[in-house]
């Protein structure tokens, strides 16, 4: 990154500090260790029964904060040596925790009750909350102590996994860089991303936020739990509530980590003696000389992929909050600083954020408070996302007989012009700086019993600049760059919402609980971006990077634009519950958008759910085994505008434009119209139905949710093809065609004991049916242009989204006689290009034209994941393991590395071509050729199965004793070691099966930046 000497002191002066916090924390507990005795230890007896008396064996009965403890015997008996300013903490799964003081005490009898605290638990709904016992649409919770398991550097990527219906997919592994999320599969042909609403402030993504910040995490999946939400609601919604203080003593919490990055695995290239023999084949079979006359002395040759390589990239975060407060008021107080270098060379990515939540009861009836985060980033990139130049692609392509640099230390050229991508490295300097501020105020009036009015006012205020140098650079005549140039952009976002809502609740005769909630929601958004490119600086001194040292800084190019959009919302609540068996939930929004002309300027989008807790009913006495059934149901429809931008209801046109007229001719300036207003579009509709089962056994030890739904998208926001004689350039937007996904998800979760030993096994697995119902119109939608020779993706009607479309390769041509018997019916006779070796498509009727059909699809079948935790005393360990079946990825590096022409390197996999009749029948396996046409066509060859498997989180951890941790004035201290994507069971043989993509642009490999390997050492202490 290009620093300035403050910005780089500044940086590696908290890297230091948060390294020496580490060490001197870990100094202080190997020092102190030595100095721990027991003194005044007493023994102790007890029984712990259940509140119908019963014995129960194997209770944990421990001293708070330390090792020491023991099990309940058969009788549910137990004893223990314990000193007396002691306290015991008895636990068991299933039932409530205890915790008794020692003083004074030697016999102790002890009743646990059954512990229904997750039901009775409080999750966050849209402007409320509600008991989870008590919900009936699709919400499903992730717990801040999951989150935090993770060291990754955004909260997308440690909710991966987590939850069934929601996938991450982290579709590159440069720093810094986004997961696309997606709930309950792709939803609409075009922006298919879920609203985050974080302390009741709604946004489109949450890169500012840290997970050591989070208390609870809610995904609310079906259109019945969204609904209120609106039209940014339609692809689901995850509801995020920051930590908040709590009344009581201080606490001060610090965790930090430090760990190394590698690439997970590498494609297998040739060597330089491997490559050369193919292209010395290549070239004989295309009639020419033969290139090295003795591939064998040659060797290795040049790793180019190692050359680009930042090895044992460091990754490194650091936390500090305070906490605390009054009866009165609360405060929480937290900065992070975040660093992670990337294993790409010249990729870096750094942030320093702070937050501040306070809350104050002003009056008994007035609690004000607000909730502010202030993040400053900067993100370092290379080329990648482009199956040219990516600089993923190009060390892949480089051939590995030139070296890095010639013998007088300049950048040696390709033979073949391949850019060379050290070169390209050293000379790309592109850099982005955000500075983020963002925050909601609010106040909670109770103006009468049961009546409480909240007005929230939030502002999400981003300014953001990019930066990009390119210096002047000679490697070749055909990788250069003789005019040096500076870009430099702004833009800056603004998002303002104020929502008001009044919340009524009240129990009438006992048995009837009713709540509702009417409201109110503006939000206006704001867009605007500018920038400059200027050429020519006497010198490539990054000293001398400012616009006005450009000889022609007066003559740059510059450009900028502007949006707006507003939104008003009105909405409606009721929840009934009857005895806390029958429950209802009907929500209603109207939504009102600038985005929209007049007539359809209005949306409408009703919701309803309703729950039967079947455990409750008086016919399930004595059925002790049984300790949660629900059954639920709802339905609901939602609008959706997020892939429409502001104006498309307006014509547009642009002066400046020429024409040539009259004879002579005159050259005239006039106006083109670049766009056609459409003011009859209307808003996407998103209407999902939902059937649920939550259930829970042995006393909570097996808990769970199965779902079913169906979510149907219609009237899809479109922008068909115009006809070119039009002159149009922005195709109008309209409404077109429909959509429907089906599944089934399922959760389990299972915990108990053995002994001392705690433990709990968990796992979610999605299944996702995607059909285009219609497309309107069109007949077809292509996506995902690869190499200006054809679209890799095909959207028709009665078929996943985006499957893959090309020519079949059903194997190799063996002899002449094959060749000539395939095209006996060809119009144009046998081509001279194919030859014995060469792939035979499918031609089902015989014609001498290749078949298109479908090839595969970038929709898995399903996805699963499970997860694990374990703890004896002190020792906890946890995993995480992450899959994906039946989905395909087109591997777009497989162009170059499975060439029949040997022009880039190959694969290894070459040298199992085809060298004469019967050797192989594999259409990735063609003859060398280095004239080859046939071979490179966009076909089932690059297509792969990117089913994995990934061992995404591993974790082992030691929190040290009470006795230990007193000593040194804390309250605890845990340290731990930790792994990230450590192993991936996959036959992909890219860098990386996960393949991200957006709308209908997915599943193609344009050599993503793979997912680094991770191992990271950290701690968690409290004062």
């Amino acid at each position: 990154m290009n620093e300035n000497p403050i910005s780089h002191a500044f940086r590696g002066g908290v890297m230091r500090i948060g390294r020496r916090l580490m060490f001197f924390a870990l100094l202080a507990l190997l020092s102190s260790a030595v100095q721990v005795f027991a003194q005044g230890q007493k023994t102790i007896t007890g029984n712990v029964v259940d509140v119908t008396g019963e014995s129960l064996p194997g209770v944990n009965v421990s001293v708070k904060g330390t090792t020491n403890g023991t099990i309940t015997d058969i009788d549910g008996n137990f004893t223990l040596s314990v000193q007396e300013a002691d306290v015991l903490l008895i636990s068991f799964i299933g039932y409530k925790a205890q915790e008794i003081a020692v003083a004074g005490q030697n016999n102790f009898n002890v009743i646990l009750e059954e512990d229904v605290t997750d039901l009775d638990e409080v999750v966050v709904v849209g402007y409320g909350i509600q008991k989870k016992s008590d919900v009936t649409g699709a919400i499903s919770s992730v717990k801040s102590e999951e989150l935090v398991k993770r060291d990754v550097a955004s909260v997308e990527q440690a909710l991966q996994g987590q939850i069934a219906g929601v996938t991450v997919t982290q579709g590159s592994g440069t720093p810094g860089s986004t997961p696309n999320v997606t709930i309950r599969g792709l939803g609409s042909l075009s922006n298919t991303t879920p609203l985050y609403v974080v302390d009741g402030m709604m946004m489109d993504d949450i890169s500012h936020l840290n997970s050591k910040d989070i208390e609870s995490t809610q995904v609310l999946k079906d259109a019945s739990a969204s609904a209120i939400y609106g039209s940014r609601g339609a692809n689901g919604v995850i509801i995020i509530t920051t930590k908040k203080g709590v009344a009581g003593q201080g606490k001060v919490a610090f965790s930090g980590y430090y760990g190394v990055q590698n690439f997970r695995h590498t494609p297998e290239l040739t060597t330089a003696s491997e490559w050369a023999m193919l292209n010395n084949e290549a070239r004989l079979a295309a009639g020419m000389e033969p290139d090295y006359p003795d591939p064998a002395a040659l060797g290795k040759g040049t790793d180019w992929l190692d050359a680009v390589t930042n090895e044992n990239a460091p990754i490194q975060s650091y936390d500090l909050s305070f906490s605390g407060g009054t009866e009165k008021s609360t405060y929480f107080i937290s900065g992070q600083y975040f660093d992670q270098e990337g294993i790409i060379n010249n990729t870096e990515y750094n942030r320093l954020s702070v937050r501040v939540n306070s809350e104050h009861k002003v009056k008994d009836w007035l609690t004000i408070g607000e909730n502010i985060s202030v993040t400053n980033s900067n993100q370092s990139t290379v080329l990648e996302g482009d199956e040219w130049n990516n600089l993923l692609i190009t060390p892949l392509n480089m051939e590995p007989v030139t070296p890095v640099y010639n013998e007088d230390g300049s950048y040696a050229a390709s033979n073949n012009q391949v850019n060379n991508p050290v070169a390209a490295i050293d000379n790309t300097n592109d850099n982005r700086e955000e500075f983020r501020v963002l925050g909601n105020v609010y106040a909670n009036v109770n103006l009468l019993k049961g009546l409480v009015f909240k007005t929230n006012f939030g502002a999400d205020l981003s300014f953001n600049e990019d930066d990009t140098y390119n210096p002047i650079y000679f490697v070749s005549l055909t990788d250069r760059n003789e005019m040096n140039s500076l870009a430099k952009g702004h833009d800056r976002g603004t998002l303002l919402t104020w929502s008001n809502t009044l919340n009524y609740s009240r129990t009438f005769n006992s048995n009837h609980d009713v709540s509702a909630m009417i409201g109110t929601e503006y939000l206006k958004r704001k867009y605007e971006y500018d920038g400059i490119t200027v050429t020519d600086f006497p010198t490539d001194d990054e000293d001398y990077r400012i616009i006005d040292n450009s000889r022609n800084a007066h003559q740059g190019n510059t450009y900028g634009s502007f949006i707006e959009d507003n939104q008003i919302s009105y909405l409606a609540r009721l929840n009934y519950s009857y005895g806390g068996r029958y429950l209802l939930t009907v929500n209603f929004r109207a939504d009102g958008s600038s985005k929209f002309g007049d007539a359809e300027k209005w949306g409408y989008y009703p919701s309803f759910s309703a729950g039967w807790r079947i455990v409750e009913e008086s016919f399930m006495e004595g059925v002790d085994w049984i300790s949660n059934l629900k059954l639920r149901a709802g339905w609901g429809q939602i609008g959706n505008q997020a892939a429409l931008t502001p104006y498309r209801q307006t014509t547009t046109a642009s002066a400046g434009q020429n024409y040539v007229f009259g004879n002579p001719q005159v050259i005239t300036s006039g106006t083109a119209f670049n766009s056609i207003g459409n003011n009859e579009i209307m808003w996407e509709t998103v209407e999902s139905t939902n059937v649920g089962l939550d259930f829970g056994f042995f006393r909570g030890k097996l808990s769970g949710s199965a779902e079913y739904y169906i979510k149907n998208t219609r009237d899809m926001l479109l922008t068909p093809p115009t006809p070119s004689q039009t002159g149009i350039v922005d195709y109008p937007w309209q409404n077109t065609g429909e959509m429907e996904n089906t599944g089934m998800e399922l959760e389990l979760n299972w915990r108990s004991k053995i002994g001392q030993v705690e433990y709990s096994l968990g796992g979610n697995v999605t299944t996702i049916n995607n059909e285009v119902v219609s497309l309107g119109s069109s007949t077809h939608v292509d996506d995902n242009d690869f190499r200006s020779s054809g679209f890799v993706n095909r959207t028709v009607v009665g078929r996943p989204i985006s499957n893959f479309y090309g020519l079949v390769a059903e194997g190799l041509f063996q002899t002449q006689d094959e060749i000539n018997e395939y095209y006996k019916n060809a119009a144009d006779g046998v081509p001279s290009s194919v030859k014995p070796g060469d792939i035979r498509y499918r031609d089902a009727d015989g014609d001498g034209v290749y078949d298109y059909d479908f090839i595969g699809s970038p929709i898995p079948e399903f996805t699963y994941a499970i997860n694990g935790n374990v703890s004896y005393k002190g020792i906890d360990f946890s995993f995480l393991l992450n899959g994906v079946y039946g989905i395909d990825v087109y591997n777009g590096p497989g162009y170059y590395q499975l060439s029949s022409m040997a022009y880039w390197n190959n694969s290894k996999e070459m040298l199992n071509r085809w060298t004469g009749a019967g050797s192989t029948n594999d259409p990735r396996h063609p003859r060398m050729n280095a004239k080859d046409s046939h071979n490179t066509r966009i076909s089932s060859r690059y297509v792969e199965d990117g089913s994995f498997l990934r061992i995404q989180n591993v974790q082992l951890g030691y929190t040290l004793p009470g006795s230990i941790v007193n000593k040194l004035k804390l309250e605890t201290l845990r340290v731990y070691v930790s792994g990230q994507n450590l192993y991936t069971f996959t036959e992909y043989t890219g860098y990386d099966p996960e393949v991200g993509g957006y709308g209908t642009a997915i599943g193609l490999d344009r050599a993503t930046y793979p997912i680094p390997r991770t191992i990271t050492f950290g701690m968690n202490l409290s004062f």
